[in-house]
This record gives structure tokens, C-alpha cells and sequence, in this order.
């Protein structure tokens, strides 16, 4: 819940009319709001990450993010296909990243629970819960290495797709990828009265080979 677009729209039906009202203030009152996944992510993660620290210490906090979390699913859902307005579309770049920062949290839960064990004087259970994090960590890894990582890259199927559709030319040069100011061949230069070196060579050839020309002389 908005409590700023909420407290606007509010604010507007009390005190002001809508028919004294300039279209581009109802539409200013009126305009969809943009989802803040800098916002929304972190809150989530933050959630996920003290019911796994706390559940060894205080069980009963599971249920209750079982039912939060349920209740964020209905709003989200709601909110994601009907209330925001997308601005652009991330492509699921920010989903790898989630699910590292929810396995990071399911850390401090077990490392927690093996602390907490050793308060309680339970010095053989924690050798028992070590190998969960040597698990735990090596799945982490396991992931970004099948998932993560291509993930980044365009994959084959996609690729071709692409360039079968494409109206692109097919042909690559060497230099597809520099600045067209680097890419260009030798320039020769102009001398002063506008010719080029290479069009003063042609003439001086075309006054050798006829040296009867109107202009009296052979240029050399």
C-alpha cells in the first residue's frame, strides 16, 4: 500500500470537484504508478532473511511469513497485472540475483542455528549441521553456473531466430566494431588549386599523350 498516492487521491475528492479540475490535473491524479523493484525486492529479501535467521529461536515466526508471504503473492499478482505500469522490462536480469541473496539468507539461518546450538551446550550437533552449509554454498555455486552465467548470453535457439528474421547484411568486416573515422582508407591530398595528386597524375599523362593540345604546351 501507497500511502503517498493513496493520501493524493484522497486529499483531491475531499476538498476539491472533479468538474473544476484541468484535464492534466486528473490525469497527474490519475496516472498508473511505476513498480520500484528497488524497493520491493529488498523488502521481500529482507523478510525471507529473518524468518530463516529467527526460525531456529522462534519457530512460530514461520507460519507467520507463510502467511505473508501468501498474502504478497495475491497483492503482487493483483498489483503487477492490473495497477503498474511497466516502464521497461528487465528481461529477468534481477532473478539470479534474488535467488543468491535467498540461499545467503538460508546461511545465516544455519549459521545461527549452529551458534545457538552451541549456547544451548549441544556441541555435537553442530558437526552434524556443518555439512548444510558446505551444501548449502556448493549449490550456490552449482547454480550460477547453470543458470547465472548463461543466463548473460543469448542462447542458440534465440541467436538464430534473430538472424533469421534479421534485414541485416550478412557479411562481416573487420571492422564492423571501430569508429568510421578509424575505418577509412588513406585520404590523399588536395593541393592548392583543388586537384588531387592522383588527378594531377592523370592529366600530366593526358597532356604527354597529346602534346598538340589547345593549351600550347605538354605539362610534365
Amino acid at each position: 500500500l501507497r500511502f503517498g498516492a493513496l493520501g493524493r487521491i484522497l486529499f483531491l475528492k475531499i476538498f476539491f470537484k472533479t468538474k473544476y479540475l484541468t484535464q492534466s490535473e486528473l490525469d497527474e491524479v490519475n496516472k498508473k504508478n511505476v513498480l520500484y523493484y528497488g524497493w520491493e525486492y529488498p523488502t521481500q529479501l529482507l523478510v525471507i532473511t529473518i524468518c530463516f535467521t529467527y526460525a531456529c529461536i522462534s519457530p512460530i515466526i514461520l507460519p507467520v511469513g507463510a502467511v505473508y508471504f501468501l498474502g504478497a503473492l495475491l497483492v503482487y499478482k493483483k498489483q503487477i497485472l492490473v495497477v503498474y505500469c511497466p516502464t521497461y522490462e528487465s528481461g529477468g536480469t534481477m532473478f539470479p540475483s534474488a535467488c543468491h541473496r535467498t540461499l545467503t539468507g538460508l546461511l545465516c539461518g544455519q549459521v545461527t542455528l549452529i551458534g545457538y546450538s552451541i549456547l544451548k551446550q549441544g556441541f555435537y550437533q553442530p558437526l552434524f549441521l556443518l555439512p548444510l552449509l558446505v551444501f548449502t554454498v556448493g549449490m550456490m555455486n552449482v547454480y550460477k553456473k547453470l543458470y547465472a552465467e548463461p543466463g548473460r548470453q543469448l542462447s542458440i535457439e534465440k541467436a538464430l531466430s534473430l538472424d533469421k528474421h534479421s534485414t541485416a547484411v550478412k557479411s562481416f568486416r573487420k571492422d564492423c566494431y571501430r569508429q568510421p573515422v578509424l575505418a577509412e582508407g588513406p585520404a590523399e591530398p588536395k593541393s592548392s588549386n583543388g586537384f588531387t595528386n592522383g588527378s594531377m597524375l592523370g592529366r600530366s599523362k593526358l597532356f604527354e599523350q597529346n602534346p598538340d593540345d589547345e593549351s600550347g604546351g605538354k605539362l610534365v
